[in-house]
C-alpha cells in the first residue's frame, strides 16, 4: 500500500503518517512524498491512502485542506495529532543580521512571536518545512529558517535557537484519507475499534440564506444528544454569499443508529456531503 504525504522526509507530515502507521496492525506501506497539497491529494487512489493536516492548535484549520475536502470524493477513515515544535538556524550570528528568513506558510502563524522581533527582515514563504530547510542550506548570508525542532541537531550554523513557536504545547492533527467517496450505506457498517466515533461533514442549505437556518440544522444533532465538536462556515465558491457548514459529529459507539438516520434526515433538506466515520 501506498502512503501519500507532505514531503520530503521529516515534516511533521511524515512523522505524523508514522505515528497512525504505529496504531494499526501490520501497516505494510511505502511513502511516497508529494511537496504540495493538491500532488498528495491527486496521488490517492485504488486503496492506498494519503494524509493531510487539518487542524494546529495555535493557527487553527487549514484552509487549503477544507476547501479540498468541500467537494472531494473522499473517506476520511482516520485522524493522528501530534506535538510540533519549531527551531530558528541562522548563517549569521545576531537575530538583527538576518536579511530574509524562509518559513512555511502554516507554521508562520504558529511563530508571530518571534516574527515579530524582525520587521525589516523579508519573509519567503514555503510548502513545506524541510524546503524552508532545503533553502537555508542552499541559501546566502544573512539567510535563515524556522525549521522542526527535531532537526536543528543536523544543521551547522552560525546561530540556533530553540522553541521559537508561540507556545511550546503547539499540536498539530493530520486526517487519513482513502480515495472512494463515502457514503452512509458503507460507513454504517464500520465496526469501531474504540466506544468513541468522529464524522466529520459538510453541510449545504438548499435555499437562500434565511433566519434560523443553522439553528434549525444544530437542532438535528440536539434532538439526538450527537455532539458537535467543530462548525465553521465555508463559502461554496458558486456564488458570493453562498455559504455551506463544516461539522465534526462526535459520539459513542451506542449511537452509531442515531448518527446515521440524523444525517438521513438532514439529506432531506440539506445537501450533506458525508466525509467520513471512524473510531477516535
Amino acid at each position: 500500500m501506498k502512503f501519500s504525504v507532505l514531503g520530503p522526509a521529516g515534516t511533521f507530515a511524515d512523522a505524523a503518517a508514522k505515528a497512525y502507521l504505529a496504531t494499526q496492525p501490520d501497516s505494510h506501506v511505502t511513502f511516497d512524498y508529494h511537496p504540495t497539497f493538491d500532488q498528495v491529494y491527486q496521488a490517492v487512489s485504488g486503496d492506498n491512502i494519503g494524509l493531510l493536516p487539518l487542524e494546529n492548535q495555535l493557527d487553527g484549520y487549514v484552509s487549503a485542506t477544507l476547501q479540498r475536502l468541500q467537494t472531494a470524493d473522499v473517506t476520511e477513515i482516520g485522524e493522528i495529532t501530534i506535538p510540533v515544535d519549531f527551531g530558528l538556524v541562522a548563517n549569521v550570528n545576531q537575530l538583527s543580521k538576518i536579511n530574509r528568513i524562509y518559513v512555511q506558510f502554516k507554521t508562520e502563524g504558529q511563530c508571530q512571536k518571534l516574527l515579530s522581533k524582525l520587521p525589516s527582515v523579508q519573509i519567503i514563504t514555503t510548502s513545506s518545512n524541510m524546503v524552508s530547510l532545503e533553502k537555508f542550506r542552499s541559501g546566502e548570508p544573512g539567510d535563515a529558517a524556522i525549521i522542526p525542532q527535531s532537526q536543528l541537531a543536523e544543521v551547522s550554523s552560525a546561530l540556533k535557537l530553540n522553541n521559537v513557536a508561540d507556545q511550546l504545547d503547539n499540536s498539530t492533527r493530520f486526517i487519513i484519507f482513502k480515495a472512494n467517496p463515502a457514503t452512509a450505506a458503507t460507513l454504517s457498517k464500520v465496526v469501531l475499534s474504540t466506544n468513541q466515533f468522529k464524522a466529520p461533514l459538510f453541510i449545504t442549505p438548499a435555499t437562500n440564506d434565511r433566519p434560523g437556518t443553522l439553528y434549525e440544522i444544530l437542532g438535528y444533532f440536539a434532538k439526538v444528544g450527537l455532539n458537535l465538536v467543530t462548525l465553521m462556515s465555508m463559502p461554496t465558491k458558486a456564488k458570493l454569499g453562498v455559504y455551506s457548514f463544516y461539522i465534526e459529529v462526535s459520539g459513542n459507539r451506542d449511537q452509531q443508529e442515531e448518527i446515521f438516520a440524523t444525517l438521513k434526515e438532514l439529506a432531506s433538506n440539506y445537501q450533506v456531503h458525508l466525509l467520513g466515520y471512524y473510531a477516535v
